[in-house]
């Protein structure tokens, strides 16, 4: 479940700056949201102020004003002028989000700290209410006169990083001036690294606000330019190794020497990129970070990849980053507003369709004892829209969908598996190797992309720690093995039936000595060869796409609770997706599946969320499962299936209720037990009740966990 919540938002919502008024927003926000907020171990507030601005100026005074987030469009960019059209675009001028906003101060920020506390508290008394900062490496967010006229020397890049401006490259080093700062009273020393500054600035900053943690935004720390698949190693076409271990050196630096200034806990954004992308291109030692104890949470999965359509790299990234995980947080971030850009992703993104909510929340990891994880802690982003209102539908409407996502969390591994090489891949001074990992993560993202259904991950140094039977529901796919010892671990899955599928560049694999009886993919090829090749292990998925139509759905198929559970984005509802599995084609309950040639065939919405609990084996018809109601107290759950023709039909209960599960030809009413169904359990798909020969129609009967045989 989720411990912690953030709710994210600008100071936008505060048109007035008088103690009542600000009063009367804080205690908005924890009414609107308190369905999601009650129970939780912790609630969070995490302010956009600005863009981080107001740290790096902060002097001291709480009289001193500075500039806010008040804009919408660019706000290093030059007002609209009166004269111009209003569909100027918002990344060449500017407008004020709300006429006559208010001017900011930092004895206000701190007032507005302390009452959302105070209102938390009123609202959730036994529930600890932290409130952070937030840092911004660019131009969008506030008027910085710090980053772009004094010290610009700290950006890196311009052009095409954002709107002609640079980004704010965490291994600076910062040109020497006399002007006051809160740690720095007589001025910051020439050549003084960025880390050393904003640590001792955050620390004062963060303490005299009343702040409990800082977070910093869009890659700081990470990539100086985490919007680009290039970098210092990478520049698009050759990679630079001997750059290697000075640039991952400069990485690991900003950390270390921000943590010796600054004790508040920190969370990270991360990059739009992968593990490997982020090593490949930028040299990000992302290991080193996890594992020097600095109180940092990872990065959650990237809201802007969804944004741009490209589920596979919100899902293959996010995978890459909570393979291994440097504390116990485990987070996921949804993106319901944006306070700056005119942009409610709930309505003009995902038409009102939770597509962004169960597809990320269907990943999970696996730990070094072998224990499924999914996210425990969940942000918001943000509550207020670019003119700061907080309209209640956008919390009404979706707030049901993280609910049920949260509740139908994965349990056991999924029926695909990536071992990643997280260590290998962030340590590594191998040359050879970073067009590898490049090449590879970009791989996967377009095979999920083409309707690869993967979600689950394991790093390769946990993968070691696991006995097979662990894996024995799954299929595996990895990259080609680093050390040997994985790809002997590889083989001993492999002898004990479990399906191995190995991804390398053409090269690569040309030179390996595989064992035999591995399955392998040439990451030259078409990436719905990886789609295909899980038919050659009993899982065949195909799709029909209408004429012009290149993309399939974007899925992720997991276990829980001993059913399958179908999460799905799909970009085109005339696609046609079809399915045959080992135990036949799989029925979604609240379904109607055409049987095509043995598989089930459906036209997905926009976003689905569907459990699976049936398989049938029919060559043609149409099947449909849907909830019936119980009508007496011996049941708690009843399905109607029926389209049935001398069918071969699997039933899988849920856990705890085999006992309690029986079939019948009619509904609770006047039950008729349809002793054709008899109890059955395969290693790879879980326990089951079969029934051969069925025609017509069946009540799947569910009783209350083993109440009666």
């Amino acid at each position: 479940m989720f411990e912690n919540v953030t709710l994210e938002l600008s100071l936008k919502p505060f048109k007035r700056v008088d103690d009542e008024y600000i009063r009367k927003v804080c205690r908005e926000i924890f009414s609107q949201w308190r369905p999601l907020l009650k129970n939780r171990k912790t609630v969070s507030l995490m302010l956009w102020v600005g863009d981080g601005s107001e740290i790096l100026d902060y002097a001291g005074d709480l009289k001193d004003e500075f500039e806010w987030a008040r804009f919408v469009g660019t706000a290093n960019k030059p007002y609209r002028g009166e004269d111009e059209p209003l569909e100027t675009s918002l990344h060449s001028k500017k407008q004020d989000y709300f006429e006559n906003a208010p001017v900011m101060n930092y004895g206000i920020l701190k007032k507005i700290v302390t009452v959302l506390k105070e209102e938390g508290k009123k609202a959730f008394p036994d529930t600890p209410i932290r409130v952070g900062e937030t840092f911004d490496i660019g131009p969008e967010f506030a008027i910085s006169d710090f980053k772009y006229k004094r010290h610009n020397e700290i950006c890196r890049g311009s052009g095409g990083s954002c709107d002609g401006f640079g980004f704010v490259d965490s291994t600076a080093l910062l040109k020497g001036d006399n002007r006051k700062y809160a740690a720095y009273p007589n001025g910051i020393p020439d050549k003084t690294p960025f880390g050393s500054f904003l640590g001792k600035q955050a620390q004062c900053f963060l303490s005299d606000m009343g702040f409990d943690f800082l977070w910093l935004s869009n890659g700081l720390g990470f990539s100086s330019d985490p919007w680009d698949k290039t970098g210092k190693i990478f520049d698009g076409e050759s990679y630079y190794p001997q750059r290697l271990e000075e640039v991952r050196e400069k990485v690991f630096s900003f950390w270390k020497l921000f943590r010796r200034e600054c004790a508040f806990p920190l969370e990270t954004r991360g990059t739009n990129n992968s593990v490997g992308i982020d090593y490949a291109t930028d040299g990000v030692p992302l290991y080193d970070i996890y594992k020097a104890g600095l109180d940092i949470t990872p990065p959650p999965n990237s809201p802007w990849a969804a944004l741009n359509d490209n589920y596979g790299l919100e899902m293959m990234g996010h995978m890459t980053r909570i393979c291994e995980l440097p504390g116990d947080r485990f987070p996921f971030r949804y993106y319901l507003h944006d306070p700056w850009w005119l942009n409610s992703p709930w309505y003009d993104r995902y038409d009102g369709s939770p597509c962004d909510i169960y597809l990320p929340m269907s990943v999970s990891r696996i730990d070094g004892e072998g224990r499924i994880g999914t996210a425990n802690s969940l942000n918001i982003l943000s509550i207020d829209n670019s003119h700061g209102d907080m309209p209640d539908q956008c919390v009404n409407e979706p707030l049901p969908h993280l609910l049920k996502a949260e509740k139908d969390c994965a349990d056991e591994p999924a029926p695909l598996v990536w071992v990643y090489p997280f260590r290998e891949y962030t340590t590594t001074l191998d040359g050879d190797l970073l067009k590898e990992m490049n090449s590879g993560d970009n791989y996967i993202c377009d095979a999920i992309n083409s309707g690869l259904p993967l979600c689950c991950v394991v790093s390769t140094d946990n993968f070691l720690k696991h006995e097979g039977k662990l894996y024995e529901k799954s299929m595996i796919i990895t990259p080609l093995p680093e050390e040997e010892v994985v790809s002997d671990k590889l083989c001993e899955l492999s002898s004990l039936g479990i399906p191995v599928i190995v991804y390398a560049t053409k090269d690569r694999l040309k030179a390996a000595s595989l064992p035999r009886g591995l399955k392998t993919v040439e990451v030259e090829g078409s990436p719905r060869e990886l789609v295909r090749v899980l038919g050659e292990f009993g899982y065949n998925i195909d799709f029909a796409l209408e004429e012009g139509t290149l993309k399939p759905p974007t899925m992720a198929i997991y276990r829980r609770d001993n059913a399958l559970l179908f999460s799905v984005y799909n970009s085109n509802t005339t696609s046609e997706a079809s399915f045959k599995f080992p135990m036949g084609a799989p029925i979604l309950c609240g379904c109607e599946a055409k049987l095509k040639n043995g598989a089930s065939t459906y036209r997905f919405a926009r976003a689905e969320h569907r459990e699976c609990r049936v398989f049938v084996e029919q060559k043609s018809g149409v099947i449909s499962c849907r909830e019936h109601y119980p009508s007496n107290v011996r049941f708690r759950r009843i399905n109607r299936i029926s389209g049935l023709e001398d069918a071969t039909v699997y039933l899988f209960p849920e856990k705890g209720c085999e006992a309690a599960v029986t079939a019948s030809k009619k509904p609770s009413y006047g039950i008729e037990f349809d002793r054709r169904f008899k109890e059955g359990y395969d290693p790879k798909q879980g326990r089951y009740l079969k029934g051969e020969h069925i025609s017509g129609t069946v009540f799947f009967l569910t009783g209350h966990k083993n109440t009666f045989k």
